[in-house]
C-alpha cells in the first residue's frame, strides 16, 4: 500500500511538473513574440525615419541648387526647412548618446517628421539595443550620415554668404555644385547602408524569432503528448481497477442472491421492465411502487413476517424514491425551464388532500396519523406546481421525524398575505439546523444549495419562496415537535 501510495505521488508530481513546463513555455513563448515586436516594430520606426532624413536632405540639396542659381529667398528658407529634418533627427541621436530627457530627444525626432506614435519605440530600441552588433554598426553609419549633413550645412550657408555679398560667379556656382553633389552621393551610399543594416538585422531577428517559437512549441508539444499518453495510462490502470472492483462487487451480489432467493425472480422481472423503459425514469419507478404494494398485500395474506418485512421495506423505499423524482423533475421544468408564476385559483384543500393520499402509507408505517385541517373556502392563487412541491417536502420532512404521531397541515388568508403551517409531534428540529436554514434563506445564495449536509428538501423550499417572494419561519421543541409556517404576500 505504501508503494502504491508513493507511484500516485510521483505520477501526481509528474503531472505538476508537466503543466508547470507547459505553462512556461507558453509565457516564454508570448513573451518573446512581444518582445520581437516590439524591436520590429523600433526597426520598423528607424527605416520608415531613415525615408524621412533622406527625403529631407534630398529635397534640401534641390532648393540649394535652385538658390544657388536664382538667388531666390524663398528657395533659402525651403531649404533651412528641409535640412531641419536630418538635422532634427541628428540632434535626437546626440540627446540618445548623452543619455539625456526622453523630452529632449522626441523634440529632436519630431523634428526629424517621425510619427508620434513611433517615438517610444525609436527610443527604446536605441537604448536597449545600442551595443548590438548590427544597431551599433547602424548607429555608425547616421553618425556619419549627421556628419555629411554638418558639411551640406556648411556649403549652404558659404553660398549663402556669396550671394549675400554678390561675390558669386560662374566658376564658384561650379565649385559649389561640385561640393555639393559630391556629399549628396555619399550621403545616398550612406543611407543605404543604414537601410540595409536594420534589414540584415531585422531578418536576423526573424529567423531567432522561428527557431525560438520552433523550440517552445516542441516543447509544448512534447509536454502534451506526455500528458495525454500518462492520462491514457491512468485511464487504463483505473479500468482494471474497476474491473476489479466489479468482480468483488458480483462476488458479493452473488452472496445476497443466495439470501433473497425468494425474490429473485421478482427483481429480475423489475430489471427486464426498467431496462425497457429506462427512458422514461418515472414509468419504472412507479411500476416498482405497484409492485411493492402487491407483495406487502400478498405476503400480509401469506403469514410470512420476513417477506412482509422485506416488501414493506421495497414499498416505502420505491415509493419514497419515486416521489422524490417526481418532485425533482417538477423542480427542474419550474425554476430552470419555467420560471413562469401563471396564477390560477384553486382549493388549498385540495392540494393538501392529494398529498396527504399520497404519504398515508408511508406515515401509518411509522404509526403517525395525518389531519386536513385546511378550510375548504381557502383559496391559493399561486403557482399550483410550485405550491406543491413546498408542501411535498415539508410534509416528507416531517413524516420522517414523526413516529407514533400526529401531523396536521392548516392554513388561513386574508387580503395581504396567504399563510399555511405543518405542524408534528416528531423529535423537534435542533437550533442550529433551524440556525443554518434561516441563515441561507436570508443571504439568497443558492450557491450553497450544494454544499451542505442536511439533505436537499428544505433547500427546495427556500429556493422556491425565494421565487415567489415567501418567508418561512420555524417553532421547534425537543421531542414535542416542529411548526414549519410559510408566508406569501398578495
Amino acid at each position: 500500500m505504501r508503494r502504491i501510495n508513493i507511484f500516485k505521488y510521483l505520477k501526481k508530481t509528474n503531472i505538476i511538473i508537466l503543466l508547470v513546463i507547459t505553462f512556461l513555455s507558453c509565457s516564454a513563448l508570448i513573451f518573446i513574440n512581444c518582445f520581437t515586436i516590439k524591436i520590429l516594430s523600433g526597426s520598423r520606426a528607424y527605416v520608415n525615419g531613415e525615408s524621412h532624413y533622406s527625403k529631407g536632405q534630398k529635397d534640401a540639396v534641390r532648393h540649394l541648387i535652385t538658390y544657388l542659381y536664382t538667388e531666390d529667398p524663398l528657395q533659402w528658407q525651403l531649404y533651412q526647412t528641409e535640412l531641419s529634418v536630418p538635422k532634427g533627427d541628428g540632434s535626437a541621436r546626440i540627446a540618445l548618446m548623452s543619455n539625456k530627457d526622453d523630452t529632449v530627444i522626441k523634440k529632436g525626432f519630431r523634428a526629424g517628421r517621425n510619427h508620434e506614435k513611433d517615438l517610444n519605440d525609436l527610443i527604446w530600441v536605441f537604448k536597449n539595443f545600442k551595443s548590438v552588433p548590427f544597431f551599433q554598426k547602424a548607429i555608425g553609419e547616421w553618425e556619419k550620415g549627421d556628419m555629411l549633413i554638418s558639411k551640406i550645412d556648411a556649403i549652404g550657408n558659404e553660398i549663402d554668404k556669396e550671394i549675400k555679398n554678390g561675390n558669386l560667379t560662374v566658376a564658384s556656382r561650379n565649385l559649389f555644385l561640385n561640393k555639393l553633389s559630391d556629399v549628396s552621393d555619399k550621403l545616398t551610399i550612406n543611407e543605404q547602408n543604414f537601410s540595409n543594416t536594420l534589414g540584415a538585422g531585422n531578418r536576423e531577428i526573424k529567423n531567432y524569432l522561428i527557431y525560438t517559437n520552433i523550440f517552445f512549441v516542441l516543447v509544448i508539444f512534447g509536454c502534451v503528448s506526455w500528458y495525454y499518453i500518462t492520462m491514457i495510462k491512468k485511464l487504463l490502470y483505473s479500468k482494471l481497477e474497476l474491473k476489479d472492483s466489479n468482480q468483488h462487487l458480483q462476488t458479493i451480489i452473488q452472496d445476497l442472491e443466495n439470501t433473497k432467493i425468494d425474490l429473485s425472480r421478482e427483481i429480475t422481472q423489475q430489471k427486464k421492465i426498467i431496462g425497457t423503459i429506462s427512458h422514461d425514469i418515472k414509468s419504472p419507478l412507479k411500476y416498482i411502487v405497484l409492485i411493492g404494494n402487491y407483495l406487502c398485500q400478498e405476503t400480509k395474506k401469506s403469514n410470512n413476517d420476513r417477506l412482509h418485512k422485506y416488501a414493506s421495506s421495497i414499498l416505502k423505499s420505491s415509493t419514497q424514491l419515486y416521489d422524490f423524482t417526481k418532485v425533482l423533475i417538477e423542480y427542474s421544468d419550474i425554476y430552470i425551464e419555467e420560471k413562469v408564476l401563471e396564477k390560477v385559483d384553486y382549493p388549498f384543500y385540495d392540494l393538501v388532500q392529494t398529498k396527504i393520499e399520497l404519504f398515508t402509507e408511508i406515515a401509518h408505517n411509522n404509526n403517525t396519523n395525518l389531519h386536513n385541517n385546511v378550510s375548504k373556502h381557502i383559496i391559493s392563487q399561486f403557482n399550483y406546481r410550485l405550491i406543491s412541491i413546498i408542501v411535498h417536502n415539508l410534509l416528507d420532512n416531517a413524516i420522517k421525524n414523526t413516529t407514533n404521531g400526529e401531523i396536521e397541515i392548516g392554513a388561513k388568508s386574508d387580503e395581504d398575505k396567504f399563510v399555511f403551517w405543518i405542524k408534528d409531534t416528531g423529535t423537534g428540529m435542533q437550533q442550529h439546523l433551524i440556525d443554518y436554514y434561516i441563515d441561507l434563506f436570508q443571504s439568497k445564495e443558492s450557491e450553497k444549495l450544494i454544499l451542505n449536509n442536511f439533505g436537499i428538501g428544505l433547500h427546495f423550499v427556500l429556493e422556491l419562496l425565494i421565487v415567489l417572494k415567501g418567508n418561512i419561519s420555524f417553532s421547534s421543541k425537543e421531542n414535542a415537535g416542529t411548526t414549519v409556517t410559510i408566508e406569501i404576500n398578495y
